[in-house]
């Protein structure tokens, strides 16, 4: 029909334009979506239902085909919002994704389920929690918490803990947890001291966490998983109503992640996982880059869409990237290329030390923002180490260079923010204890420990929490003055949860603060660290309002919304993008960013790669290599690599290092020597050996092999036996003869790194 038929027919007039005008509405929406894409991506935001995988190279543009494959199938009618499951790990990622799609389509983003594994199991909880025994007001215990919990079932069981450390059994928990082994599974397969001392607190452990109505982070997934398993009807809902499911950095998921993606994708099938197996760098948490490669074989009927043209940095460091990662025998071949061909060699600098190392870092970043028109922040320096980070704040405070370092203490993690978080757990949550405990005699109001510990007696014998216990404190035989003072407390607490019933967060926020004594003890100290706790915990009133500010409704800005958010908050949801300073990260911390001028630092053997990775299993070395390939790819415009001949780490000295096995793998050409390394260092004369990476005498930008001391008769990454400590590893040797000292790292729990002098106590070469 044409449109002068419908204009011309009063009775059908209007309903009929209206269609017309949604149809070429739609149209105009569809091709918007689809423009712009290169074929690939295109390929993959088209593709019809079924099984989906995406291998998304470095700045390929992964973020822009998710939610484009979204908009597309929210435009074609293919999918209706609430249909959506989008799974990503940064809760910046997941805003990130329902903006652009918002802006996309223009509508129906807020009603798609997109945020974190943590977010997105939490919020399944809370609704269906109660069926697997789960209240829906639990708290989220974060690292501090779960400690405290471990040291408490530690203290119980009567284990010393001179010998075992708290973070020893939170490992193996969280890697049982991660492995969705149930603290009774655990204890049937225990064998020796060490597992069967773990399954005594993973017990205890957990069982603490339920008297506090609390789950840690790994119980958020464990037990949707459990959820899902045994209350088929739930299970059944969740399948759907989600009729596609999409998750981001599939390569980092670890097993009970993949289960719980495998239960809710099973019903339509419609999985769409995006992931790049050359940037897995999380085994050491549990992440499994194998469930990424062996997708086709999960699903045998999977589309397969290869991601390669990279849109952020030029083909020279994109092929260094590729002579380093293509070493690795687990991977999926692909290989990065872009349309700005040639490009920069990679600058290569070798210091003295670690702080002519940092110098030249320093003194390089000034000259970039001085006279290549550069921000602070468009500098990035990465290390495989947080301590490497020392020497280079140092170095960056003595050159009046502002920087940040990513993964240093986070807002919420510094005590006076803990300590008025753990007010609003106590009125949200009575049973946390942890939190309890906190803030019970803080600020100081005459609590002693002796009191504390005598009401949680009580409390155990009569099976009551410690804020019940509170209640019946005359019966507790306490003096006057620690009677007094509970029920001082008590009644603060209590006013404060009928407060809570009707003010917003911030106003219950800034009551707390108020009504504490908090405000009132620093003010009262009146000291400069006094003011800058106070400024700290009124910024937490910022955080509050923003909150409320960004609510999508009354549930997104309650107390309860205001505890997760803090509580699953991470390093990449807290760094600031107005924030003019040069970023200081681990390599870890550091995926996923870019930046256009990268210094990965420290490239020697033994610092990057580990020396535990090169005398390890293979395995090993190959996350360290990908770990390389995610710090050569964040470069867009300036990379620079730097190493030391001598560095002082964790208290010993290593000297005449070795340069890091990963620029072996990188071609001559696209390497040369930076400026005002060691001498003859700054010529473009590179003569490599394969075997000991060398270059000739008139360009010594890196050393050749270490040299050992034969007079000792040990050299880094010998296996060694003490007869008191057990078996360890060499890291460094000082001095020679009788003075000589080897560190060694010990593998017994309890024992860690020493350093032993030879002529006291021999050492034997296994």
């Amino acid at each position: 029909m044409r449109i002068s038929f419908y204009i011309s027919h009063p009775p059908i007039r209007a309903r009929k334009f209206r269609y017309l005008l949604q149809y070429i509405v739609m149209l105009n929406a569809a091709d918007y979506i689809l423009a712009d894409l290169n074929p690939p991506q295109r390929e993959a935001v088209t593709w019809g239902d079924g099984p989906l995988l995406i291998f998304a190279g470095a700045g390929s543009g992964k973020t822009r085909v998710l939610t484009h494959r979204i908009a597309y199938l929210l435009q074609e009618r293919r999918a209706a919002p609430e249909q959506v499951l989008a799974v990503t790990f940064t809760n910046k990622a997941a805003n990130e994704m329902k903006g652009r799609i918002g802006r996309l389509v223009g509508w129906g983003a807020r009603h798609m389920w997109v945020g974190t594994f943590h977010s997105i199991c939490a919020r399944m909880l809370r609704r269906d929690g109660e069926k697997i025994g789960i209240a829906d007001n639990f708290v989220i215990f974060d690292t501090d918490d779960q400690t405290t919990v471990i040291a408490d079932a530690m203290q119980e069981l009567q284990i010393d803990g001179t010998r075992w450390k708290p973070g020893f059994f939170l490992g193996r928990i969280s890697s049982a947890k991660n492995e969705l082994i149930s603290p009774t599974a655990y204890a049937e397969t225990a064998k020796g001291f060490d597992q069967k001392l773990t399954s005594d607190v993973y017990l205890r452990y957990q069982a603490n966490l339920r008297k506090n109505n609390a789950l840690d982070f790994d119980d958020l997934i464990m037990s949707t998983v459990e959820l899902l398993r045994k209350e088929t009807e739930v299970l059944e809902e969740y399948r759907q109503r989600f009729r596609y499911v999409f998750v981001d950095e599939y390569q980092d998921i670890n097993l009970a992640q993949y289960r719980l993606i495998g239960l809710l994708a099973a019903g339509s099938r419609n999985l769409c996982v995006v992931g790049d197996d050359d940037q897995s760098i999380y085994t050491w948490r549990g992440a499994n880059s194998k469930l990424l490669l062996q997708f086709n074989k999960d699903y045998a009927d999977a589309h397969v869409v290869k991601l390669e043209q990279n849109y952020r940095s030029p083909q020279s460091f994109l092929d260094a990237a590729w002579y380093v990662i293509r070493e690795n025998e687990t991977r999926e071949e692909k290989r990065l290329w872009t349309e700005r061909e040639g490009g920069p060699a990679i600058r290569c600098f070798r210091g003295g030390d670690e702080h002519s190392e940092a110098a030249f870092i320093a003194r390089t970043i000034r000259e970039l923002v001085e006279n290549q028109g550069l921000n602070y922040r468009d500098a990035a320096v990465l290390y495989r180490m947080n301590a490497q980070s020392r020497v280079l704040e140092q170095m960056m405070l003595s050159q009046g260079i502002p920087y940040r370092v990513v993964g240093g203490l986070k807002f919420f993690n510094r005590k006076e923010v803990k300590d008025i978080v753990a007010y609003l757990r106590v009125i949200y949550n009575p049973l946390d204890s942890v939190s309890l405990r906190r803030i019970i005699n803080t600020p100081t109001r005459g609590i002693g420990a002796a009191t504390i510990s005598k009401l949680e007696e009580l409390a155990a014998e009569r099976n009551l929490s410690l804020y019940e216990m509170l209640g019946w404190v005359e019966e507790a035989g306490l003096g006057p003055r620690a009677r007094n003072a509970i029920h001082g407390f008590n009644e603060i607490i209590r006013s404060l949860r009928e407060l809570a019933q009707t003010a917003t967060i911030t106003e219950l926020t800034e009551a707390v603060i108020k009504q504490s004594g908090y405000e009132a003890a620093l003010l009262e100290e009146g000291t400069v660290q006094a003011r800058t706790r106070l400024e700290n915990i009124t910024e937490l009133l910022s955080a509050t309002q923003e909150l409320e500010k960004q609510a999508e409704d009354e549930e997104s800005k309650s107390l309860r919304a205001f505890l997760e958010n803090a509580a699953l908050l991470t390093d990449a949801d807290a760094a600031r993008d107005d924030d003019n300073s040069v970023t200081l990260m681990t390599l870890h911390a550091a995926k996923g960013l870019e930046f256009p001028a990268v210094f990965i630092s420290g490239l020697e053997e033994g610092v990057f790669p580990l020396l535990r990775a090169i005398t390890g299993q293979p395995t090993e070395l190959e996350e360290e290599r990908r770990l390389c390939y995610v710090g050569l790819t964040r470069a867009m415009e300036h990379l620079y690599c730097t190493m030391a001949d001598s560095r002082t780490i964790f208290g010993a000295s290593r000297y005449d290092n070795k340069p890091s096995q990963f620029l072996r793998s990188i071609p001559e050409h696209l390497l040369e020597p930076a400026d005002g390394g060691m001498p003859g260092s700054s010529t473009k004369d590179l003569t490599w050996e394969k075997a000991d990476i060398r270059i000739s005498p008139a360009a010594q930008v890196i050393l050749a092999r270490a040299k050992s001391d034969d007079a000792v008769g040990f050299r880094a990454g010998d296996r060694v036996r003490h007869n008191t400590f057990g078996e360890g590893m060499v890291l460094a040797i000082q001095g020679s003869g009788d003075q000589a000292k080897v560190t060694v790292n010990f593998k017994r729990p309890g024992i860690g790194v020493k350093t032993i002098v030879l002529a006291f106590a021999p050492l034997e070469k296994m």
